[in-house]
């Protein structure tokens, strides 16, 4: 299996509004170094799901499809791809809930049991909203994947605000040597 989920953490922007996720837009360039390398890759968007709130109880208990639909496509992935937009010094709610909804309370997690992402291979992409936002909300991002049992990859790629950076091709060339990177994680 040497599929490659890409996940999307962003819900910007709200409906009716014409503005963009710099964390989705910069995921472009991801796409394209996956393309490059002839992955086999899907594209998860929280901005289109309906991921209910965490309020404790086990993940099928939510009988939730847009859930459902995640879950399976975590599990036929080998490796996941995940842009994360990171404000006031952390990662973005909706992916941190997704998380917490995917692995339920951690107190409750049997310790003989495997750990809710066991053996998952995840790549970070990091937007912040400023330099400290972003390292901030990567260091937060990495820590959950971790403690969830997945393995986070070595080589991610943090932007502090994009509206801030001149010249923006070089961290288009770094987003695509990281999907080409992904790609190759992913190949058995």
């Amino acid at each position: 299996m040497n599929r490659v989920v890409v996940l999307c953490g962003s819900r910007k922007p709200a409906p009716g509004l014409t503005k963009h996720s710099a964390a989705r837009e910069l995921l472009r360039a991801v796409y394209a170094g996956l393309n490059d390398s002839d992955c086999l890759c899907v594209g998860i968007d929280l901005r289109d799901l309906d991921i209910p709130q965490f309020d404790g109880r086990d993940c099928a208990e939510y009988e939730s499809e847009d859930l459902s639909h995640v879950q399976k496509q975590l599990a036929e992935a080998a490796v996941l791809v995940v842009s994360v937009p990171a404000y006031w010094n952390a990662a973005s709610g909706p992916l941190v809930n997704l998380l917490n909804v995917l692995g339920g309370a951690a107190y409750d997690h049997d310790p003989g049991s495997a750990l809710p992402l066991d053996g998952l291979i995840v790549v970070l992409v990091t937007v912040g909203a400023d330099e400290a936002s972003a390292y901030l909300g990567a260091s937060q991002i990495r820590g959950m994947f971790s403690a969830m049992g997945a393995w986070v990859a070595p080589r991610e790629v943090v932007v502090a605000n994009p509206r801030t950076i001149r010249d923006m091709s070089g961290v288009v060339r770094q987003l695509r040597d990281l999907g080409c990177y992904a790609a190759s994680v992913a190949k058995p």
